[in-house]
């Protein structure tokens, strides 16, 4: 954790992420308190803690939070004390191995989320209408839907030539109510 100065003030800020790979040495993802991200080198980092107008002492530290499956040695603080790389070699191989981490951590957690789906897909099928039909027994139903669908069209007509006839003597019923009550004679 470490303070920086910018134009509206002080703001808090702490690495999140070391990048190993970085240009140029700006390895170090900081996230300050406004939720602003910068990279930093370790060099900036320890030249802030000296900036920083509350400065006790460097706060940079060499101690991480660890993993408590990765070491049954750990405090009960759940830090460990971490070996730094000193060649290219160590460095190479310790950016493998938490690579491969990473790898099997995401490979896990994608698994988990296909299985899941897989799971959810299989309920909305099962409740789809006709799943647990036999083919026989879905074109038995196709028939039902027809013959129905004809029985309505058949009762449609019906009630369409109805509706048209007494339609027509609401007509000529009020043509005749309307001539009589106006005392015309109407003209056929």
């Amino acid at each position: 954790e470490f303070r920086k100065k910018f134009d509206p003030g002080w703001y808090t800020g702490k690495v999140k992420e070391i990048r190993p790979l970085a240009a140029n040495g700006y390895n170090r993802r900081c996230v300050y308190s406004d939720g602003d991200i910068e990279d930093l080198r370790l060099e900036d980092l320890e030249q802030l803690s000296k900036l920083d107008p509350n400065h006790r002492k460097s706060r940079l530290s060499t101690k991480v939070k660890a993993h408590p499956t990765d070491n049954p040695k750990n405090g009960s603080d759940g830090t460990a004390s971490i070996k730094f790389p000193h060649t290219q070699a160590q460095y190479t191989q310790l950016l493998l191995e938490s690579e491969h981490q990473r790898d099997v951590e995401t490979t896990q957690l994608l698994a988990q989320d296909i299985l899941a789906k897989s799971a959810a897909v299989d309920d909305l099928v099962a409740k789809l209408p006709g799943m647990n039909r036999t083919r026989q027994m879905q074109m038995e139903r196709i028939n039902e839907l027809i013959k129905s669908n004809h029985d309505v069209t058949r009762d449609l007509e019906e009630a369409y030539v109805v509706a048209k006839e007494r339609r027509e003597e609401v007509r000529v019923g009020l043509g005749e109510s309307t001539c009589l009550a106006l005392g015309v004679e109407e003209d056929t």
